[in-house]
């Protein structure tokens, strides 16, 4: 069941003094002798004794109920101060009283709505010149009577007029209200989703971290291993060769120290020019050796693609030519680059002993190689790239990559979270 609506009762000490005002005016009159020239107590008294039902209703209602009334409440009590008011002028012989109408209006715009309002409104002043009428029918050619209508009037334009500023006021203030609940709400929301957007912000940070260090760095180790293991294999046997495989080894420890301190750097400047093609020149340089050839085929420009999707092409490359140094057993390496107006294309593919595709779904989660792929994939995913693997026992093994040429706008936001806002 609902509950009835408070009404607001504003000005709650103006009705007592009013009432007030009218006992002084009516016990002025009877003893000034205005009222008629014999004075009557009894008048007087019975004046007093109405009036102080409206005073004690109104001081019980502010007691009980302080600034707002239910409506039911108010309602019956509107009605029962019309009723007090028409006594109170029966028994008052100063006219004052008849101002106690402009309360009934003004406190039916709370409890009842603007309608009925100004519907009493229409019936205290028809009742006036009702009055008017009966006690002389030609009152309207006295500038006296007229007068008082006219107050009368604008006395409940008036009041109907501050009940609207109030009734606008106080919505006001509780649309203020629910808006600053709201806004409270929201704020906590916000707060919530900002620790979440942190968090996931936190694991991204982690995750770019995780690719960048075994694209980059565990691709060298990876190099630096196998040229170590085949100059441990050669040493005794062909140990010049050991001897140049050790150098090698050497120069790509130098390349990974070179490659973490640009990682470094680049923290420091997102704006770094990245170049494609000079990255893959070194990095097929750095990979080939007397056992491993590599061709490399690039076409298109470079300068329509974001930094981050041309790095992606390049992580990629990294990636594949690191397993074929580990697993493929291959002596011949073809990488082409397409740089097309509406997309980037990669493809690797080797001579090598090839492999079952379905095995990598079975590798565990902790095998270096799954996770080389899966950093890839993610790389790939922010820049709405796709990556297909073939390959076939003894049939060599073949990665194409593929990565539609976004708006430079885009990329840079997918860039912005790939760097963890740096």
């Amino acid at each position: 069941m609902q509950t009835p609506r408070a009404t607001l009762r504003p000005f709650p000490w103006v009705f007592s003094l009013l009432y007030l005002g009218v006992l002084f005016a009516g016990a002025y009159y009877e003893v000034a002798g205005l009222c008629g020239s014999v004075f009557l107590a009894g008048r007087l008294g019975s004046l007093a004794g109405v009036i102080l039902f409206p005073l004690v209703l109104e001081q019980f209602e502010r007691w009980r109920y302080r600034m707002r009334t239910p409506r039911r409440v108010a309602v019956v009590l509107l009605i029962a101060r019309m009723i007090l008011f028409e006594a109170v002028v029966a028994f008052d012989c100063s006219g004052f009283s008849k101002f106690l109408y402009l309360i009934v209006p003004f406190l039916a715009y709370f409890s009842l709505g603007k309608k009925v309002s100004y519907g009493l409104a229409v019936f205290y002043v028809g009742l006036f010149i009702a009055r008017l009428w009966s006690l002389t029918p030609t009152w309207y050619l006295h500038q006296e009577w007229v007068s008082d209508l006219l107050i009368f009037s604008i006395g409940l334009v008036f009041a109907i007029s501050m009940a609207r500023v109030v009734s606008d006021e106080e919505s006001s203030r509780t649309r203020a209200e629910k808006l600053l609940g709201d806004l409270e709400v929201s704020h906590q929301k916000l707060k919530a989703y900002a620790a979440q957007a942190a968090g996931l912000a936190a694991a991204e940070e982690r995750n770019r971290l995780a690719r960048d260090i075994h694209d980059s760095l565990g691709h060298y180790l990876t190099v630096i291993n196998v040229q170590l293991e085949k100059a441990i294999a050669f040493r005794q046997r062909r140990p010049a060769e050991a001897e140049q495989d050790v150098g090698d080894a050497k120069r790509s420890a130098k390349e990974a120290l070179q490659d973490v301190r640009q990682s470094v750097a680049a923290l420091h400047n997102s704006q770094e020019i990245f170049s494609l093609a000079g990255a893959l020149a070194d990095l097929v340089e750095g990979m080939e050796n007397g056992h491993l050839a590599i061709r490399l085929q690039i076409e298109g420009d470079e300068a329509g693609f974001s930094k981050l999707a041309l790095m992606s092409l390049y992580r990629a490359a990294q990636e594949g030519l690191t397993n074929i140094r580990k697993h493929a057993h291959a002596s011949r390496v073809v990488m082409k680059v397409a740089l097309n107006e509406d997309e980037a294309s990669l493809y690797v593919g080797d001579d090598g002993q090839g492999f079952e595709t379905g095995v990598l779904n079975d590798l565990p989660s902790n095998r270096t190689e799954r996770f080389g792929l899966q950093g890839l994939q993610e790389r790939l995913e922010l820049v709405g790239g796709s990556m297909k693997v073939e390959s076939r026992p003894n049939q060599g093994a073949h990665l194409f990559i593929t990565i539609p040429n976004k708006p430079l706008a885009v990329d840079s936001v997918a860039a912005t979270v790939s760097n963890g806002g740096s």
